[in-house]
Order: structure tokens, then C-alpha cells, then sequence
């Protein structure tokens, strides 16, 4: 109870000194937020990150924290799917004020925007066809054309090409149809950021199996505008203040650390992809 009531002031006193800031030195995108009453966050299909259920909704761990973000600073969320590729040039247009789909914080990214501190780690795996593996898996993974299907322009795909640089890769623009492409046999392996792995082997566990350790391990984060400063502040204060309660540690165990939440979805199992 004693760091809830520390966390709840600490993000008061955040909000309050950005409000009261001289004007020459802050921008309005915090106020803009509390002002228009609603945090509007970019999203992308990617579960356990970002899921819809049967009626639409969104849910996961980045729905989790951004309601409990909005929450905080006492205004309504509104989130905007949008195709995972589109995510950034929709975010500097001005679609939306931040991005938060289990988006990883590289460098490359940091050029054009503005990454929070990290909600969590996650680890790059492999899950694999056990036909395609055969008796000599190291040898059928570094044969030329083994085919690998990875979300298209993601840490996923870099991260697969630099350990399989033979291979032939599938890049698709969701999560959803990466995981199609190996159930429905156009590809006979897949590189995903975890846990989607190890829901894919768990699921299919007749026909699934992880292979080796992780290829990389990413920090999570939220992305904003560069110019954003005010609003970058506050949610780097909420990020520092709702780990400090324990906030963000218990809403990762629950989607990262076991898969219950699969109950609540009648999302059944994935279809093959389109050919």
C-alpha cells in the first residue's frame, strides 16, 4: 500500500511540474493529452501484446499498461490499429501519440523516434517443423532455401537473417499470418519474439518444436515523437513509478509467464495462410 501511495505522487507531482513549466522551455503534448481527455496509442496486431477477441476489443499486455496509463492521467484510451509497417510513419504524422504493440527499441529506430524507458526484455526463438528438422536439425537449418517466416521489417526478421543467412525468408505484415505460414506448411520454420514461440509449440505440440536459445533479447518500449518532450517525461516518470508498485512486473507474469489468458479468447487455432 506504501508504494502505490509513493508511485501516485510521485506521477502528481510529474504532471503538475510539467503543467507548470515555463513556457519557453515546454511544449503542449502533455497538456494536449489531459486537454482533448483522451491518450490515443498506434497498435498492432501481435499477441500476446496486442489481441483482439471474438467481439472486437482489443486486449494484452501493452492494452494493459496503456489503460493503466490513461487511467492515471485521468483520460480515456483510444487505440488505432494500423499494419505493423505503417506504425512509425503514422506515429510522426500525428495519427496517434504514441506506439505500443510489443515494439522493440533498436537504434535504427531511435533515428526517427523517441523510445521510453523499457516495460520489459523479450527474447527472439525459433519454432520449427519437426519433419523439417529431421535426424540432423543443425544440418537441415543450414541448408540453402530452408524457409522461415518472420514478421516483415521487424527485429524478428533481422535477427533471423543474421543466424540463418542461407535461408529463404516469408516476410508478412502480422504476427497472425507468420504463424499461419508454419501450421499451414508454406514454411517450415518461424522466428518470432517471445512467447509467440512458445504458444505455437505448446498449441502444436504434435507437429511444433522450439529450437535452440534466443537469436537476441530486445528492450520493450513505448515510441513518441522526438519533439514530444513534455509527454515522453510523464510517461517515463508512470514506466519508473508503476515498476517501483510492482504495476508492470505483475501484468507481464500474468501474460508472459503462463498462458491462462488463452481461455478468455475464442480465437481457436490460426488458419493456414493465403496462398
Amino acid at each position: 500500500m506504501r508504494a502505490k501511495m509513493i508511485a501516485a505522487t510521485i506521477l502528481a507531482i510529474s504532471a503538475w511540474l510539467a503543467l507548470a513549466a515555463p513556457s519557453a522551455w515546454a511544449d503542449d503534448s502533455l497538456k494536449h493529452v489531459i486537454d482533448q481527455k483522451t491518450l490515443t496509442v498506434g497498435v498492432a496486431l501481435n499477441p500476446p501484446w496486442i489481441l483482439k477477441k471474438a467481439d472486437g476489443k482489443f486486449a494484452g499486455y501493452d492494452v494493459d499498461l496503456t489503460n493503466a496509463l490513461a487511467s492515471d492521467l485521468g483520460v480515456d484510451l483510444k487505440l488505432v490499429e494500423v499494419p505493423w509497417n505503417d506504425l512509425k510513419t503514422r506515429l510522426l504524422k500525428g495519427d496517434f501519440d504514441m506506439i505500443a504493440a510489443g515494439y522493440a527499441s533498436t537504434p535504427e529506430r531511435a533515428r526517427d523516434v523517441v523510445f521510453s524507458d523499457k516495460t520489459g526484455t523479450a527474447d527472439i526463438r525459433m519454432v520449427a517443423t519437426i519433419a523439417s528438422l529431421g535426424k540432423k536439425p543443425g544440418k537441415a537449418l543450414r541448408a540453402p532455401g530452408y524457409k522461415i517466416a518472420v514478421l516483415s521489417n521487424s527485429t524478428d526478421e533481422a535477427a533471423a537473417k543474421e543466424a540463418f543467412p542461407k535461408a529463404t525468408f516469408l516476410s508478412f505484415d502480422n504476427t497472425a499470418d507468420v504463424f499461419a505460414a508454419i501450421i499451414g506448411g508454406e514454411a517450415q520454420a518461424m522466428v518470432a519474439t517471445s512467447p509467440t514461440p512458445q504458444m505455437a509449440a505448446r498449441l502444436y505440440d504434435a507437429k511444433l518444436t522450439m529450437v535452440g536459445g534466443p537469436l537476441l533479447r530486445t528492450p520493450e518500449a513505448f515510441a513518441l515523437r522526438p519533439d514530444d518532450v513534455r509527454l515522453i517525461q510523464y510517461v517515463n516518470n508512470w514506466i519508473g513509478a508503476r515498476t517501483a508498485d510492482g504495476t508492470i512486473g505483475s501484468v507481464r507474469r500474468y501474460w508472459f509467464d503462463s498462458f491462462k489468458w488463452m481461455s478468455r479468447f475464442d480465437t481457436g487455432k490460426p488458419e493456414p495462410a493465403k496462398q
